[in-house]
């Protein structure tokens, strides 16, 4: 385990880079989704082929994100956050360049893709390098919290944006918050020493099995909150809901999942387990019953629920990782990400299918029977942990 630091100094910069990297990191995928009426429009694209843009930026993210946290644990948190960075801020100019084609387009949301496949496991590494351990629970907290908030951001900021300029002008202006990261300061000390003085070789993460668990829970979990978040607006409609109303309940529940991450790392005395992780999930699993009701009030609670509690946990899984791996807290929590990478394929395909083919109703019973199976999971990977430990 690192050793405690003797200053805030660096542990403060740590988290404040590893809250802007993971408002940056997505940049491409969110203002893709966000622009996307435009985009489509320009390029004379149909729903499907915008849909299959925006699964390959999370297909690519998804492969690569694995081998990534190894990349970030070799070459340290400074190198590493330049080089998710560039490829970043390369594919945010690639798509204000080459954009006007489709194929550009791809091939720039592609290299948005391996961006974040480094960029995903930074913050985790820069926590556990930095953060002495009675403040991880809060800076895992923050560094999660991020998320939800950068997607809450673009909903709202990105329109006004798109109003005044051409789409891909916008992604042209998202490059500037890229470079301002890269030319922050960076706390990266030294990384843990071998026997010779040189780097420690690269050593398996054992035991796999509660991680290998623990990523499937994540891919659950992960397929239901973007099928939720991708389908609730319409799902509103559809109920009796004004699309306008929809549009703010979807921004009021990511309001509420930041505020679920950011209370449950408070304090170390109050710290959490994987417990409190099923439980939650078990409580998000309920919230979507609730929307399966089709009922349009227990809909808006179920959303609430099913996003707070479903989703709101992750940085305590976060935390337990980066603790149960610390050589290789990376190349641990690239694995966990990129499970939740492809559950962002997967789940919006399953409800959407499940909805044009059936109900409502049918899609979101199947994503609390996700849920519910990443609760047991994460119940049984207490005790294996346990166990191999």
């Amino acid at each position: 385990m690192a050793e405690e630091p003797g200053e805030a100094g660096p542990a403060r910069r740590a988290v404040a880079l590893a809250v802007l990297l993971g408002m940056t990191y997505m940049y491409p995928a969110y203002l893709a989704g966000t622009l996307g009426v435009a985009i489509r429009l320009d390029l004379g694209l149909d729903s499907a082929a915008l849909g299959l843009t925006l699964s390959l930026f999370y297909a690519v993210s998804a492969v690569g994100m694995s081998f990534g946290g190894r990349i970030v644990d070799r070459m340290g948190a400074r190198r590493a956050l330049r080089l998710s960075a560039a490829l970043t801020g390369g594919s945010l100019a690639g798509v204000a360049v080459f954009g006007g084609s489709w194929a550009g387009l791809l091939v720039s949301l592609a290299v948005g893709g391996l961006g974040s496949a480094v960029g995903g496991p930074i913050g985790a590494l820069l926590i556990v390098r930095n953060v002495r351990l009675s403040r991880r629970p809060m800076a895992f907290g923050i560094e999660r919290a991020s998320l939800p908030a950068s997607t809450l951001l673009a909903s709202l900021a990105l329109p006004l944006l798109a109003s005044i300029m051409h789409w891909r002008l916008v992604f042209l202006v998202g490059t500037v918050a890229v470079v301002v990261l890269a030319a922050l300061r960076v706390p990266d000390p030294s990384p843990p020493q071998g026997a010779g003085g040189g780097p420690r070789p690269r050593t398996p993460l054992k035991p796999l099995g509660p991680l290998l668990m623990i990523t499937v829970s994540f891919f659950l979990c992960a397929a239901a909150a973007n099928a939720l978040s991708g389908f609730f607006v319409d799902y509103g409609v559809t109920v009796g809901l004004s699309q306008s109303v929809a549009g703010t309940a979807l921004a009021v529940g990511s309001a509420v999942i930041i505020a679920v991450r950011l209370g449950l790392g408070l304090g170390r005395r109050r710290r959490h387990g994987r417990l409190t992780v099923a439980a939650l999930m078990a409580a998000g699993a309920c919230g979507f019953l609730l929307l399966a009701s089709g009922d349009r009030v227990l809909g808006l609670l179920g959303m609430l629920i099913a996003g707070g509690a479903g989703w709101g946990w992750t940085g305590l899984i976060a935390l337990a990782v980066a603790e149960a791996y610390p050589e290789g807290p990376g190349a641990a929590s690239g694995i966990v990400q990129a499970g939740g990478s492809a559950g962002g394929i997967v789940g919006p395909f399953v409800v959407g299918a499940a909805a044009q083919y059936s109900s409502y109703s049918l899609g979101w019973g199947l994503a609390a029977m996700f849920v519910v199976v990443a609760s047991v999971l994460v119940f049984m990977n207490r005790a294996a942990w346990k166990e191999t430990r």
